[in-house]
């Protein structure tokens, strides 16, 4: 069931979180395990995720302010916050920002199964798959590209970058913003043509416009 999640995971307490990371190992789960939630933000613009498990209180920036910032562009990834003691002040935030669960510690593996069933749930409960065109499809939970009945394999960055195009779709996404998503090193003009030559070659003709001096387009009717 969980075969095909990514999951990133931050909490900076060493031990707790390869207990945990080595929970969702168990369980098929890519993991992506990080300290603190500069990290995690960081590796959520280049992963994209499909949930996001994180520590309410960590150095730097907390899960709080982590799941603050993420839910400014993304209102759709599921969002759970770990902690050890409740707090009211916690839990309102937690439920202005939309988060699947307030997930207490020591968490057991009962209660992190339940709590990736509700994610998946959730997942499955928003329109996952997006048509292209008339014969084109792209589902965002399994990253499967269908074109005129054939899957076309998608490598890294080619899935983050129609995936970003999807998110803002009809809308430019700066190049700047394409080069903070997929790039954590910089981009130079090359690459950037060459990603997306490459994709362009495995989506249906057209759909993706080049708007000069901007960015880039997915163009969706």
């Amino acid at each position: 069931m969980f075969e095909n999640l990514t999951v990133l995971y931050a909490e900076d307490e060493d031990f707790i979180r390869e207990n945990v990371v080595e929970a969702l190992e168990f369980m098929r789960i890519n993991v992506i395990a990080v300290k603190d939630g500069y990290e995690a933000y960081i590796e959520y613009l280049k992963q994209k995720p499909n949930i996001i498990i994180t520590d309410i209180e960590m150095p730097g920036m907390s899960g709080l302010e982590l799941a603050e910032k993420i839910r400014k562009v993304d209102n759709k990834t599921p969002i759970v916050i770990t902690t050890a003691y409740t707090n009211v002040e916690y839990f309102l935030k937690a439920v202005e920002l939309q988060l699947i669960k307030y997930l207490l510690k020591p968490i057991t593996l009962i209660d992190l199964k339940n709590t990736l069933n509700k994610c998946v749930e959730n997942l499955k409960d928003t329109t996952s798959i997006i048509s292209l065109n008339s014969c084109s499809t792209y589902d965002l939970y399994n990253h499967i590209l269908i074109v005129e009945g054939i899957e076309k394999k998608l490598d890294a960055h080619e899935r983050q970058l129609l995936e970003l195009l999807l998110k803002y779709r009809n809308h430019v996404v700066s190049y700047e913003q394409i080069e903070s998503t997929i790039w954590e090193d910089g981009m130079s003009n090359a690459a950037l043509r060459s990603l997306v030559r490459n994709l362009r070659q495995k989506l249906p003709e057209d759909i993706i416009s080049n708007i000069s001096k901007m960015g880039y387009r997915i163009n969706i009717k």
